[in-house]
């Protein structure tokens, strides 16, 4: 079977459309940091910069909840796991190391001396242990080998309580010209505070409106490559293997960009790291939460229960991968062997999918490990009890 040129030129435009739009996002959650409060810029950045995976996933399971009873072909419940998965791997996979070798590079070229560490404050252990227990929590959905409402109110509440903690956080100090490069700080000086903010709202908008009208056709586009040039290589997890890589890879691809340039300056690595966690902890929780949220919608299922036990390995390997990435920054500091450890054992399970049980394995191995030799100098935990007790809570007595 091959493409009729048609379906050439649908798949061109669609995925053409995603990269625009999601670099339109990126740009106005940029600038929407410094032009607006501090907590409320958090909370839309950190929702925005993964809208991309949010259409493509509700799109997924919207399908899937249409799917019929018994379904045995063509069917889009196995795939309603494969987006998550594929992103938040990319993420800590290809993301985080990019940054570091980015680091390590400009290191080289600047002739910078010394060790070759990421380091975190402390109030940015918020961000880590929210990430671990979100991790953590996908032994539950193993278990019972399901996704379902319970999923939903249980990671949307973690999301939410996530989100106010980063409200009550203090105002960060630098200001846009030491942070912002190219078209967001385009944005920043426009000197109309109203016409600023409008332009902002508008590339939202409009970026918005292009996945609710390109998402669908993005999706078909995805299935209708897999099925004509993967099968006789991946066989039936054509479909699920292209959308676990293919989506992920054109939605990210801005975020990648702008953490690159953050990376480039060596001081902001810090913000480009935070940057990716945060979008982590936003696809292990709310991104989640919407599919049996969409599924419900569509189906017209009360339980909403989802089965995820044909991909039970793909959900083992995102949660063995996310909690060696977060088993390596327990002491508040990433290195290049972190960095090392991540890209190999990433782009082996991508290469080879039938070893991905056996690197995830390999992963908590090596997360245990972490830990075993770090066990003197974690302070992730004492962290984030000060930054609750001096930076949250104490604020919430302040405002009183």
């Amino acid at each position: 079977m091959t493409l009729h040129q048609s379906n050439y030129t649908v798949a061109f435009l669609t995925f053409g459309a995603v990269v625009a739009a999601a670099l339109l996002i990126a740009w106005a959650a940029e600038a929407s940091e410094f032009s607006i409060s501090k907590g409320l810029a958090l909370a839309i950045v950190a929702i925005v910069q993964t809208i991309p995976e949010y259409f493509v996933e509700g799109t997924i399971a919207w399908k899937a909840g249409k799917d019929p009873l018994n379904c045995a072909i063509d069917c889009w419940i196995p795939n309603v796991i494969a987006n998550f998965t594929g992103a938040n791997r990319l993420l800590t996979g290809l993301g985080w190391p990019l940054i570091m070798f980015t680091v390590v590079i400009q290191k080289r070229r600047t002739g910078l001396k010394g060790p070759t560490n990421i380091a975190l404050r402390k109030e940015q252990s918020v961000e880590l242990v929210f990430m671990l227990g979100s991790s953590l929590y996908y032994l539950f959905v193993l278990l019972r080998g399901e996704l379902s409402i319970l999923d939903s109110l249980i990671l949307g509440v973690t999301f939410v309580g996530y989100m106010w903690l980063l409200f009550r956080l203090p105002t960060e100090k630098e200001g846009p010209g030491e942070v912002l490069e190219g078209p967001p700080r385009a944005l920043m000086e426009v000197k109309s505070v109203a016409r600023r903010l409008a332009l902002i709202v508008g590339l939202f908008v409009f970026a918005a409106l292009t996945f609710v009208f390109v998402t669908d056709a993005f999706v078909e586009s995805i299935r209708t490559i897999a099925v004509s040039f993967l099968i006789p290589f991946l066989g039936s997890g054509a479909v699920f293997f292209s959308i676990q890589w293919i989506a992920p890879v054109l939605s990210e691809f801005p975020e990648k960009v702008s953490a690159f340039n953050w990376a480039r300056t060596i001081r902001l690595a810090p913000t480009a790291l935070l940057n990716f966690m945060s979008s982590s902890v936003n696809e292990l929780t709310a991104l989640v939460a919407l599919i049996p949220i969409v599924f419900v919608i569509s189906s017209g299922s009360v339980t909403g229960t989802i089965p995820v036990g044909q991909h039970d390995v793909e959900i083992f390997l995102t949660m063995a991968q996310s909690l060696y990435a977060c088993a390596a920054l327990l002491d508040l500091e990433y290195n290049v062997s972190n960095a090392t450890v991540l890209f190999g054992l990433w782009a082996v399970s991508t290469a080879i999918v039938e070893v991905r049980l056996a690197v995830g394995i390999v992963f908590l191995i090596l997360a245990a490990a972490e830990v075993i030799i770090q066990r003197k100098k974690i302070m992730a935990f004492s962290a984030f009890r000060e930054t609750l007790r001096d930076k949250i809570f104490r604020s919430s007595k302040d405002s009183i």
